[in-house]
């Protein structure tokens, strides 16, 4: 029993985008529209009116009370028949506290500096998530397609065994290959669902209608994380800041309140007018305050060594997502290194097979053993699209730790 030969080719890094190989996260101008399509989201109009809020509130941040004005007559009935009329006039200006109006600034920019990392890391959530989603499609197209240049393969040793069942072929070889080739058809029925479910999670991450186009996967280098700024790290910080400006706000309230004024006052006597124009001055006792302050301080430092851990935690996240690109980069190149010499040997074991097919009497495996070849050949290959959606998947993982004015500015 002779096949038609059938020579196996490697189809190599299926999971190829437009920029080049499988692991390169894109040119800049990809990047900046894939981060145009983000920021656009629905999911972010709030964070973004959030932080438009914080950015307004600095300019009520350490006000100045506004001067008291009082008025005040009376009637004065006294001894013998002794009559008055007085007015009296009271202009009073509060002072601030020493220290409280820097605090209160400092909190007000503390609070858009939250409110703004706060912003970045969603859209960077919501970045990493689509890129995954859009790998995921990738991934299962490039399976899709290695799953159909097989069953191509199959189709032809298919055909060369039924030519010959008219001249004593075997009935079970043609089985064999009918049942591969069914269960290669589910496997690609299979893929394409989950390409369809994964472009589905996209658009739905997005605000996107069915069927709309999605832009290409893209992802960060590694080279443009910076740790220090990037959004969770910001917001930590952030947080940290507003924190101490709570505590300096807090020891401010700790002083006592001051205000001075200006009395005017007039009486009208039988005698003729009388006239007194006075400075006043007022301050608080603080007795109970600097208790309270003391309290609200301890609770800021609290706060403020909780953000310095957050702070610390973050970069530690953010150095392992980078370790990880940088392992998955690693393991791919291992993995197509080793696929092709792994093809390659197959493809010679293939041909001499092939050969072997003429011999009399060594042809009742053949069909079998070429099977089984292309089901190595397969599992090789999808190997090979694994690691390089591993890679994919790492580097998505990188949109959430990019800087934050690269979502506040994402045109830039």
């Amino acid at each position: 029993m002779r096949l038609s030969v059938i020579h196996l080719v490697f189809v190599g890094a299926l999971l190829v985008p437009a920029t080049g190989k499988s692991g390169d996260p894109g040119a800049a101008g990809e990047r900046a529209e894939f981060l145009r399509v983000v920021v656009a989201a629905p999911a972010l109009s709030a964070a973004a009116q959030r932080a438009g809020a914080a950015r307004e509130r600095i300019e009520s941040a350490g006000r100045l009370a506004d001067p008291e004005v009082e008025g005040m007559t009376s009637r004065m009935n006294g001894p013998m028949g002794e009559r008055a009329s007085m007015y009296e006039l009271n202009v009073r200006q509060p002072l601030p506290k020493r220290g409280e109006r820097a605090a209160d600034r400092d909190r007000a920019r503390a609070g858009v500096a939250m409110a703004e990392a706060d912003y970045a890391s969603m859209a960077g959530e919501l970045a990493a998530d689509t890129a995954m989603a859009l790998a995921e499609a990738d991934g299962a197209a490039a399976r899709i397609r290695l799953l159909e240049t097989q069953l191509g393969r199959l189709d032809v040793i298919l055909r060369s065994v039924e030519a010959r069942l008219a001249t004593g072929g075997r009935l079970a070889d043609r089985l064999t290959v009918q049942t591969r080739a069914a269960e290669m058809q589910m496997m690609i029925a299979e893929e394409r669902d989950m390409a369809a479910d994964a472009l589905a999670a996209a658009r739905g991450r997005l605000g996107l209608p069915p069927e709309s186009p999605l832009p290409a996967y893209v992802a960060p280098a590694a080279a443009e994380v910076i740790a220090a700024e990037a959004a969770p790290s910001r917001l930590a910080t952030a947080r940290a800041d507003e924190a101490l400006a709570m505590a300096n706000l807090a020891r401010a309230t700790a002083k006592p309140g001051t205000a001075v004024g200006l009395r005017i006052e007039r009486a009208r006597t039988g005698m003729g007018d009388e006239d007194t124009v006075g400075l006043a001055f007022m301050s608080e006792i603080p007795w109970r305050s600097r208790r309270y302050a003391r309290a609200e301080v301890r609770a800021a430092e609290a706060e403020r060594s909780a953000a310095q851990a957050d702070r610390s935690a973050a970069e530690f996240r953010i150095s392992a997502a980078v370790a990880r690109v940088e392992r998955a980069e690693r393991l791919a190149d291992i993995a197509r290194r080793l696929s092709a010499g792994t093809v390659g040997r197959l493809t010679a074991e293939y041909d001499a097979l092939i050969r072997s097919a003429g011999v009399p009497g060594a042809g009742e495996s053949t069909v079998l053993q070429t099977v089984a070849l292309l089901e190595k050949s397969t599992d090789t290959e999808k190997q090979v699209i694994q690691a390089e959606l591993a890679v994919r998947a790492a580097r998505a993982e990188l949109w959430r730790y990019l800087p934050t004015e690269r979502f506040l500015n994402p045109n830039h």
